[in-house]
């Protein structure tokens, strides 16, 4: 399946410029073409992928190209403003062999949180491809998470589906904040490469790929998406002479294989990019990969109705991406059109708390400066009573 990646904003960018590593890096074609859009012209100059070409700056006359300090209304109304711009670099997307867009943000920012829903909207209305959003949820707490709430909501509305991922599932106390948001960038870009290879047919393969308008059924049944990846070594990969006469010479036992690829299935349910109730998700993709006598279908069908029994979807596309030299069998499971998350819930909650405790706090700010500037005994007369001198 090959997508064009447009991230807005500095974190949006910075996981797309990880999209393009992993691709080249997993051989994997599933990139179309790839975008950055921000409002901070240091930012995207620090890309190291994107091509600069494709690095767009949203910007006005009446501002400094510095950023939107997390304001998402002053985002969305640059990007508004630069919709013509944006469309024009876009003119080079090779639409006739592409399958979707991504559109990549950070949720909490400004740029991102703002400018995304604008450009989605318009996008779904232009072109007649799927628009899926990849949404990452802020581990700040505060305006951010207000941020987030709103931004979430639109969104989900601008796009066909929302994939959603939450970065403080992935935040590790040893790591500085710069090391934390690198190897979680890199994370995020190997499940979705991962997944979004599910579509990917080579031509001199016979194995069986997720195809491409299955891909696309599920993903179109809309709402919110998320997806759990693992893997785990390989029985080959370990494997001696003694093993290989044990198993006639294919290095790896059938049974054991079955219940590797099973339990990695598994374990790929229980790391998704965000907490989520599966018992409500509508549609299931999944994608196994290894060496190929470790895919056994035993082991494929025994996954898929662990799945069904899991979330009880009515739709399971599955595939296989064999790899000759793999020393891991991995598993990419997309879970579609999830119903219930707390994760959101408590997002909502806590948006609906700082909304309050802002309003609170400028009537409060408003009130002592009334009181300071403002003589209580009214025998102070205003140097200019009418807020406007004319005569001096």
């Amino acid at each position: 399946m090959e997508v064009a990646t447009i991230g807005i904003g500095n974190g949006g960018s910075k996981v797309v410029d990880a999209f393009l590593e992993t691709s080249e890096a997993f051989g994997r074609d599933v990139v179309s073409e790839a975008y950055a859009l921000n409002t901070a012209e240091s930012d995207l100059r620090a890309l190291d992928r994107v091509p600069e070409s494709n690095r767009v700056l949203l910007t006005s006359p009446d501002m400094p190209a510095a950023g939107t300090g997390n304001k998402p209304d002053l985002g969305a109304r640059l990007m508004e403003q630069n919709l013509t711009i944006a469309r024009n670099e876009l003119a080079s997307v090779p639409w006739h062999s592409t399958d979707a867009v991504v559109v990549v943000a950070a949720l909490g920012g400004g740029t991102g949180s703002g400018g995304a829903p604008v450009l989605a909207r318009r996008l779904r209305e232009r072109y007649d491809v799927p628009v899926f959003g990849l949404g990452i949820l802020p581990n700040e707490s505060g305006h951010m998470e207000r941020n987030a709430a709103r931004s979430f909501m639109d969104l989900g509305t601008a796009t066909d589906n929302l994939l959603l991922v939450d970065n403080a599932r992935y935040l590790s106390p040893e790591e500085s904040i710069q090391e934390n948001y690198v190897r979680i960038n890199r994370d995020i870009a190997r499940r979705w490469v991962t997944f979004l290879s599910a579509g990917e047919q080579s031509p001199d393969s016979a194995e069986m790929y997720v195809d491409v308008a299955d891909l696309q059924a599920v993903l179109e049944m809309g709402g919110v998406s998320v997806l759990g990846y693992a893997a785990k070594r390989a029985e080959a990969a370990g494997g001696g002479l003694l093993d290989r006469l044990r198993t006639n010479g294919h290095g790896v036992d059938r049974d054991t294989a079955t219940r590797n690829l099973v339990e990695t299935v598994k374990t790929a349910t229980n790391d998704l990019t965000m907490d989520a109730e599966l018992g409500s998700a509508e549609g299931v993709v999944l994608l196994v990969s290894g060496p190929p006598a470790e895919l056994t279908q035993r082991g494929i069908d025994e996954a898929r109705r662990y799945l069904a029994e899991r979330t009880g979807a009515k739709r399971i596309a599955h595939g296989d991406a064999p790899r000759e030299n793999a020393r891991e069998v991995s598993a990419a499971v997309l879970f579609s059109n999830v119903g219930t998350a707390r994760r959101i819930d408590d997002l909502k909650q806590r948006a609906r708390t700082v909304k309050r405790d802002m309003e609170e706090r400028r009537d409060e700010r408003e009130r002592k400066q009334r009181e300071l500037f403002t003589d209580a005994d009214d025998e102070l007369e205003s140097l200019d009573p009418d807020g406007l001198s004319s005569d001096d």
